[in-house]
């Protein structure tokens, strides 16, 4: 909200904050740039965005990278003063819970809320002594079920996890670090996807890409409504490159060479590793915002080429 002012919900799109007649809060201080500030909600809260060149403030400091709010914060951009109000309720062992982890050697926990971290440190959402903090993050996104791996190995049914990537699990599935397994069930709260993303109303209808500095805001128009994510330079290059292939490409997988020339036009020489890592810091983008991104950014098998994966005849706008 505006400090002694009116109040502006961030909703899925989030709030814009510039110059621009089109931004959610628009300031007329020509210190401020067109797009200057994005305010965004985040699967563990809301953070902002610096865009433009005039400095941005929290509580006093200055910041120019993606920065996380807190209940109370004092944002100043130019001029323009916002206090920070979360009414969010916290996490409670007694909300809904899609999914429960029943441990082989007994209890059952709830997952409540995304992300769910267990590990060995005091603040994680589930405690296992002598683990390393933080161990596992779970991410549920469109009703389904992802497990990021920070630190050691971990096994899905008997199969060894990359360390970093984001692997869907599903009901039924047996996950086990060190020597502890937890079988992933369904709590019957909510419907709960347990394949892939298959049916029309689990895709994208319709994606709206609008450029701003050092990045874009991606917005995806599905069943259960819009959900919209920031990205940052080469990550958005890479969903352009996928939303507007070559002619010959679209509706399926781009070769890498393809994208290659459209996210590194200068640099031929970048290797499928590179393009991996994008994509992986890319779905776990989608991911932060509640969007499938495993599931939505789809790598050809074997590798070598990649789609975005939409319902058929959706609609594509890149807003420039």
């Amino acid at each position: 909200m505006l400090a002694n002012g009116p109040s502006r919900r961030v909703g899925p799109k989030g709030v814009l904050i510039g110059r621009h007649h089109d931004c959610d809060l628009v300031s007329t201080d020509p210190s401020v740039s067109r797009r200057h500030a994005l305010i965004q909600l985040t699967g563990t809260g809301v953070e902002i965005v610096p865009l433009g060149r005039a400095p941005i403030e929290i509580n006093g400091k200055s910041v120019e990278r993606v920065a996380p709010l807190s209940d109370g914060d004092l944002v100043s951009v130019a001029g323009v003063q916002l206090t920070v109000e979360l009414r969010a309720q916290a996490p409670s062992g007694t909300a809904p819970a899609a999914f429960r982890l029943e441990r082989t050697r007994g209890g059952s926990f709830g997952l409540t809320h995304s992300p769910f971290v267990i590990g060995g440190g005091e603040t994680d959402d589930l405690i296992v002594k002598r683990w390393p903090a933080g161990a596992l993050r779970l991410h549920i996104a469109q009703h389904e079920l992802f497990v990021e791996v920070t630190a050691g190995a971990a096994r899905r049914n008997d199969v060894e996890l990359a360390a970093g990537a984001l692997e869907p699990l599903a009901i039924g599935d047996t996950l086990t670090y060190r020597k502890e397994s937890f079988v992933v069930r369904d709590t019957g709260a909510v419907h709960v996807a347990t394949t892939a993303i298959s049916t029309l109303h689990d895709l994208p209808t319709r994606v709206v890409v609008e450029m701003l500095p050092r990045g874009g805001r991606v917005v995806f128009a599905l069943g259960e409504g819009e959900r919209a994510v920031y990205l940052a330079d080469r990550q958005l290059d890479l969903i352009i490159a996928l939303l507007r292939p070559p002619e010959e490409f679209r509706g399926t997988f781009v070769p890498d060479e393809v994208v290659r020339g459209i996210v590194w036009p200068r640099d031929p020489a970048v290797s499928r590793p590179e393009i991996n890592m994008l994509i992986s810091r890319c779905r776990r983008s989608l991911v932060e915002a509640g969007l499938s991104g495993p599931r939505l950014l789809v790598r050809a098998p074997g590798g070598g080429a990649t789609r975005l994966a939409l319902a058929p005849d959706a609609d594509v706008i890149i807003d420039s």
